[in-house]
């Protein structure tokens, strides 16, 4: 997964309509903030556990909002764990360790002082690594929501019957605090603060019934911590994503004859049928063909042909078109920024 030459390739195509198509594509996203070029490698570290000084404050908050013992602890753990999985599947950064180094901090959701910069430097010394991406705070809230119940008439025995559907919400809230230190630079590049929510949905016959089906406070925690330090990875680190794109299939026999080509991935003979199609005097016809000549320069890794392509199918009155001008402009923008961070 380190190594990726081409920032777009084919995922998966089916039918959407008679007319059209749509083929899942996987995309290269820039990270939102540059890191300086010359961090490579990168120790992770959690620091949200409390201090002996601040470990019986830590157990009184989790006996007051029934989170339990220990919960904060945990879901620290699962938040590194999803960042370090970003991370390693990254061709930005080479992750010297797999999150396991422990620090000591508040145990809260406040900041701790910055680490001292002899500290930085001994624990990056020791991994032989860059910089230092630490979890500074944690915390971890969860709350029980019941919706409004819904009449739905269900058929039982060939006899129709209307029951009361009856839904609950466990919404669980995360808050991550994270700092980066440039060892060599003795400068904090990142610290932040974000709040993370994520629900889980259940329905039964009554509250109580719904409120049973939710997930476990410990499955919902891991999938919650897990998708923070996520959250957190896409901050730093460009990721992969899925997009769906529109093509014309049909009601034409050379459209169809060029969708069976994409569905089997032969991009290259579709290509062919859709240019002898782009100068057609039916304009209807020839936007169609310009706009799927867009994407399949998208495809190729050609955005300035593709915006090109767009904007003839615009111009032959292709409604879909100006969308996707939109859509390919952010897709070049982003991959100037995404050049720079990946040092092509």
């Amino acid at each position: 997964m380190k190594n990726f030459y081409f920032n777009i390739f084919i995922v998966f195509v089916f039918l959407s309509s008679c007319t059209t198509s749509s083929v899942l594509v996987s995309i290269q996203q820039p990270a939102d903030i540059t890191i300086p070029s010359d961090i490579k490698s990168v120790v992770v570290a959690n620091r949200s556990a409390p201090t002996k000084k601040n470990l019986a404050g830590n157990i009184i908050e989790g006996l007051v909002t029934g989170e339990g013992i220990g919960t904060d602890k945990r879901g620290s753990q699962y938040c590194v764990e999803g960042l370090v999985s970003i991370l390693d599947n990254s061709e930005r950064f080479n992750t010297k360790n797999i999150g396991d180094l422990e620090l000591k901090g508040t145990g809260t959701s406040s900041f701790p002082p910055p680490l001292k910069w002899k500290k930085v430097k001994k624990l990056c010394d020791t991994y032989n690594a860059d910089a230092l991406i630490v979890l500074e705070t944690f915390d971890s809230d969860s709350r029980v929501l019941f919706g409004k119940p819904v009449k739905r008439t269900v058929k039982r025995k060939g006899v129709k019957i209307v029951e009361m559907r009856h839904k609950a919400i466990l919404e669980m809230k995360i808050v991550s605090g994270w700092r980066i230190y440039d060892n060599s630079k003795q400068i904090i590049i990142d610290e932040n603060k974000f709040t993370e929510y994520k629900e889980f949905t259940s329905f039964g016959n009554s509250n109580e019934d719904a409120e049973s089906q939710l997930p476990y406070r410990g499955v919902a925690l891991k999938q919650s911590g897990d998708f923070a330090g996520f959250q957190y990875g896409k901050r730093i680190s460009p990721i992969w994503i899925q997009a769906r794109r529109i093509y014309y299939s049909g009601k034409e026999d050379q459209l169809k004859k060029a969708s069976k080509n994409v569905k089997a991935n032969q991009w290259d003979q579709a290509i062919e049928i859709w240019k002898g199609m782009v100068n057609l005097n039916d304009k209807t016809i020839a936007a169609k063909a310009s706009y799927n000549m867009a994407l399949a320069s998208e495809i190729k890794g050609f955005l300035g042909a593709a915006i090109d392509w767009a904007k003839k199918a615009k111009a032959l009155g292709d409604k879909k078109a100006n969308s996707y001008i939109s859509t390919l402009n952010k897709r070049k923008e982003d991959q100037l920024k995404l050049n720079k961070q990946l040092n092509n």
